[in-house]
């Protein structure tokens, strides 16, 4: 009540509450320069940082070839290849580095294209049927009737990189010729040839390279021995 007994004025006006309305704040990514992105991508290229694919892998075949051909093909005789084996150790198609004196490491990316075993026989193959020794050559299991057999142990097959600075491919293979003319079978031939030869880079294509150059060397001594077997 006031003074004059009249009733207090009730003030309906409410308070307003104030709301500030503030721009929405949009981030934007600052992209580095495209030339950034191109160096990076490379370096990790250059690092091996992204995974690899089964796409990845890569094929080789050890290449045997001789230099000069023989002339003069010695009449009758018929070479048969009858088993081409090859130790566990060296059997995958995977090329096979030995790094220290107990541990050896194969390369999935890095293969032959076909097995071990039969890629050498083909390359024995051509080579004894190049050579002049044999009118006729097999490697397969079909109705020749030959005078003579060979059996192959091949008991290594790897680029040894202990020597880091002279790393060398390694191939040894035991052969077994025996003749099949007589009333009873006669072993002709029975070493073992053991070779060597430079790997030129660490790439899987020198190792292939130093490989085929190695398997040279053991199929011209095996033909130099057959040849003093035979007399010619």
């Amino acid at each position: 009540m006031n003074q004059n007994n009249q009733p207090a004025a009730i003030n309906h006006h409410t308070s307003k509450s104030t709301i500030t309305h503030r721009p929405s704040t949009i981030h934007l990514w600052h992209f580095p320069p495209a030339w950034f992105l191109v160096a990076v991508l490379f370096a990790f290229t250059a690092l091996g940082c992204f995974p690899r694919s089964a796409d990845d892998r890569r094929y080789f075949i050890v290449d045997a070839t001789r230099e000069v051909k023989p002339t003069a093909v010695r009449p009758g005789a018929t070479l048969r290849l009858r088993r081409f084996e090859v130790d566990a150790a060296f059997a995958s198609r995977q090329l096979v580095y030995r790094i220290d004196e107990f541990r050896y490491e194969s390369d999935y990316f890095s293969q032959f294209l076909v097995a071990p075993g039969v890629m050498i026989m083909t390359e024995t193959r051509d080579w004894l049927e190049d050579s002049g020794l044999f009118v006729r050559v097999s490697a397969t299991a079909g109705r020749l009737v030959a005078a003579y057999t060979l059996d192959a142990n091949v008991k290594a097959l790897y680029a040894d990189f202990r020597n880091r600075e002279a790393p060398v491919a390694v191939v040894e293979i035991r052969f077994l010729l025996v003749d099949g003319t007589g009333a009873q079978e006669e072993v002709l031939l029975s070493e073992t040839y053991h070779a060597t030869a430079p790997i030129a880079a660490r790439t899987a294509e020198a190792v292939v390279a130093g490989l085929s150059r190695s398997l040279e060397t053991i199929l011209s001594r095996l033909e130099a021995d057959l040849r003093k077997k035979f007399e010619v």
